[in-house]
């Protein structure tokens, strides 16, 4: 499904100091096992207002999420509003999560960069707010709403936000590299792979753009809802040595590109 067409010749160019900021698009990332929430994530996306958006899916689900009629019914509304909307079907299973997320940054190369949940939903505002936040921002690294309900890894105290579905990243060139190379050769927590040295996505995200010098910030009254109302705040027996083996391949990664 395609949007109408834009005087840009190349919309996903990296962008110039005279371009207008709106004048790119927000690529949303949305990675799927199935979910029933599914179809109200996609809805709340495609409802959004201010903001050009390219919206791409990786479904990891046993069955394709497209023969669901709430899923085609979404994905006709992408259409009905002329908001790009690709899907794909993914058959790895034992990097499921790190294998669909290497596959959203390769699909999405703009400069704006979402990675959605499916079972967070957010206020149709929500990305034109943190665009503009972002924009009073100067080389910043992400700007995040505020997830409720939204379990993340138990760092240390800090004034450092974390990353949570639905926040803004701005992806140049360094940016790129990092998240593909990382998410090639990683195995999550959430990966059914076994390994010994997990990582865990959250972490990584949240410490890569501190390291690289750029600023992020939550937007506390821009508020997004994590539907899973089972899943706990902390639900990983081992989250001390995720997080250790996440900053350890951080620090690596930084080194080979030069940057640690």
């Amino acid at each position: 499904m395609s949007a109408a067409p834009h005087p840009r010749s190349n919309p996903w160019a990296a962008p110039s100091p005279t371009d207008p900021p709106d004048d790119y698009p927000v690529g949303i990332g949305v990675l799927t096992k199935g979910k029933p929430t599914l179809s109200m994530v996609l809805v709340s996306l495609l409802m959004q207002e201010g903001c050009r958006l390219r919206v791409h899916i990786v479904d990891t689900a046993t069955s394709p999420v497209v023969r669901r009629d709430d899923v085609v019914f979404a994905l006709r509304l992408a259409f009905d509003r002329q908001i790009v909307c690709e899907y794909e079907y993914s058959r790895e299973k034992d990097r499921a999560f790190s294998a669909g997320r290497q596959r959203l940054v390769e699909a999405l190369p703009g400069p704006y960069l979402v990675f959605m949940d499916d079972d967070v939903v957010l206020p149709a505002n929500a990305l034109a707010r943190l665009r503009q936040r972002a924009a009073a921002l100067q080389r910043w690294g992400y700007v995040t709403p505020l997830c409720k309900n939204y379990g993340v890894a138990s760092l240390p105290p800090s004034e450092q936000p974390h990353y949570t579905p639905g926040g803004l990243i701005y992806q140049d060139d360094t940016v790129r590299r990092l998240l593909l190379e990382y998410y090639s050769s990683t195995v999550d927590v959430l990966d059914l792979r076994r390994a010994r040295d997990k990582v865990w996505e959250s972490v990584f995200l949240s410490e890569l753009f501190p390291a690289l010098g750029r600023p992020c910030e939550t937007v506390a009254d821009c508020v997004t809802y994590h539907l899973d109302y089972h899943q706990r705040a902390e639900w990983h027996p081992n989250e001390a040595a995720l997080i250790a083996h996440t900053r350890e391949r951080l620090r690596d990664l930084l080194a080979r590109h030069g940057l640690g």
